[in-house]
């Protein structure tokens, strides 16, 4: 099997996993390193949540990939209608 069909395999996996623990999705509203409003969803192990929340509680900038993975992101005081549909046609995710 190529690499690519390899990575999109995986990539496939990683999405159904992500689709059946929705509840596992933090939605953030932040500030990023430019100073803009940014829309962040995060999917956050059960493992890492505690940090993830007592980091996200803390003041100064965190690296959201170092507690889960940026699951989608967009700029603005609310989430986009593009990000949105990717959300409901990758995840099924309504929000």
């Amino acid at each position: 099997m190529d690499s690519n069909k390899v990575k999109s395999r995986i990539y496939g996996f990683k999405n159904i996993e992500i689709s059946n623990r929705g509840h596992l999705i933090h939605k953030l509203k932040a500030k990023d390193s430019t100073d803009r409003w940014a829309y962040y969803f995060v999917y956050v192990e059960p493992h890492r949540e505690r940090d993830f929340m007592k980091a996200i509680g803390g003041k100064g900038m965190i690296d959201l990939e170092h507690y889960g993975t940026v699951v989608a992101s967009c700029y603005g005081e609310r989430p986009d209608e593009e990000t949105l549909a990717m959300l409901r046609t990758r995840f099924g995710f309504r929000i």
